[in-house]
């Protein structure tokens, strides 16, 4: 029997990168579409077949109605937050068909994204975590240590996040923020430290409750959606990473699947930031430097043999994001001759593929308007949300019961956010 997959998220460069790990086996995928088509996975040679679901309610009711057989189990991957924590409430209706990530206590997942949650976990099981508290609009500030960092602590289906985080140099400054945000938001307050550089730890957690580990990716340099654009992928963990840390995260909470754990290096240390509970958008580059976790995910699921299959990147890869890092040549970040020595270094990459060409032109085609909309967002995100907000301009994904094409944010500004946000996963 050929093997089913579902690959269920935004028609962006996390789906791509599953595609191009995925598409060169003898699986039956299906691509569920989530928010629209937005010409990137969708472009993929890999990509036989999609699906637009536009909201978690219509992806739900395209999977009850198409896949019944339960002695041939669904194996589903999924690339985005909202997705997860939907499936992982709905595990019990799809169980029976579907093999689903998520955890073993259905709903557990949603508490577990919210990052004041993760980050109490993290402390408690040992991580290097800054000096955190929760804070809302209205919430006491007159003892906040400056310069802080604010991030909301949860996405909100429906609305775009404020920002993806946002450092506070002086109390006016974090109070001007605190004006501009929703009510209902929470957000996390950080004590702020440098970043040097940011370090990402890929896995998946198999069903028999083993942790794969595939490696590190360490990103010095960043453009301006706040994606890393130039690092090293490595086999072995720095002094400053403790895997066994991972282990017992994904443990404690019982966690089934891809997942990513995020930190933030300074001086030595690895300080905590979050754990991605789904595939993340930097898989791809893992593949790249040898690891297939994804297949390890399909194969694993359906109990085959693994054995032919790598989990393990190369000793140590180079990475440049050929489309977004040239900006930081031209604002000086650094010199012509560094980055043309480190883009013929460079093994992996986050679009080109010489055997998987059309995404990576079209990116490559819509390359200014997007650099420019991501400067846009980059400057002005909190002001245009709050417009967003005012106007009733709302993110897609909600019901479709109660939403119209004005509030799945296709309105004139709604489309900064769908241009700047074409190729990621909005945070």
């Amino acid at each position: 029997m050929t093997k089913k997959v579902i690959i269920w998220g935004v028609d962006d460069y996390n789906t791509l990168g599953l595609f191009r790990e995925l598409g060169k086996f003898d699986l039956d995928i299906t691509f569920l579409v989530f928010q629209g088509v937005r010409n990137c996975a969708t472009l993929s040679k890999y990509c036989k077949k999609y699906v637009e679901t536009p909201t978690l309610e219509s992806g739900m009711e395209y999977l009850l109605q198409n896949y019944n057989d339960a002695s041939n189990k669904v194996v589903i991957i999924n690339s985005n937050d909202l997705i997860a924590e939907y499936l992982d409430l709905h595990r019990k209706e799809l169980s029976d068909c579907f093999i689903v990530p998520g955890t073993s206590t259905p709903g557990l997942l949603k508490k577990m994204d919210d990052k004041a949650t993760m980050t109490s976990i993290a402390m408690e099981l040992g991580f290097d975590v800054p000096e955190s508290r929760e804070c809302k609009w209205n919430s006491n500030i007159d003892d906040v240590k400056f310069p802080c960092l604010l991030k909301p602590t949860h996405q909100t289906l429906g609305h775009y996040n404020e920002f993806k985080f946002k450092v506070c140099k002086s109390k006016s400054a974090l109070k001007n923020t605190l004006r501009f945000v929703r009510k209902e938001t929470t957000f996390i307050l950080q004590q702020y430290i440098p970043k040097e550089s940011v370090a990402l730890v890929y896995g998946c957690r198999t069903l028999d409750g083993k942790t794969h580990l595939a490696g590190v990716l360490e990103k010095d340099r960043f453009c301006d959606n706040g994606d890393g654009s130039h690092g090293v992928l490595m086999s072995e963990f720095p002094s400053y990473i403790n895997p066994e840390l991972i282990i017992k995260f994904m443990d404690k909470v019982d966690f089934f699947g891809l997942f990513s754990v995020e930190y933030l290096v300074y001086q030595g240390k690895a300080y905590f930031i979050e754990v991605n509970w789904r595939n993340d958008g930097t898989s791809h580059l893992f593949y790249q430097a040898g690891a297939n976790l994804p297949l390890l995910w399909v194969v694993s699921s359906l109990e085959d043999d693994l054995s032919n299959i790598s989990e393990k990147v190369a000793p140590r890869s180079m990475f440049i994001d050929e489309i977004s890092d040239e900006e930081n040549l031209k604002r000086k970040i650094v010199t012509k001759e560094q980055w043309n020595k480190e883009r013929t270094e460079a093994t992996v990459f986050k679009y080109y593929d010489e055997e998987d060409m059309a995404p990576y032109e079209a990116v490559k085609k819509g390359k200014k308007k997007k650099l420019f909309m991501d400067a846009i967002v980059a400057k002005n995100r909190l002001y245009i949300v709050w417009m967003l907000d005012k106007l009733g301009i709302k993110r897609g994904g909600a019901s479709a019961k109660t939403t119209n094409n004005n509030q799945l944010g296709r309105g004139k500004i709604g489309q900064i956010f769908e241009l700047s946000t074409s190729y990621k996963i909005a945070a």
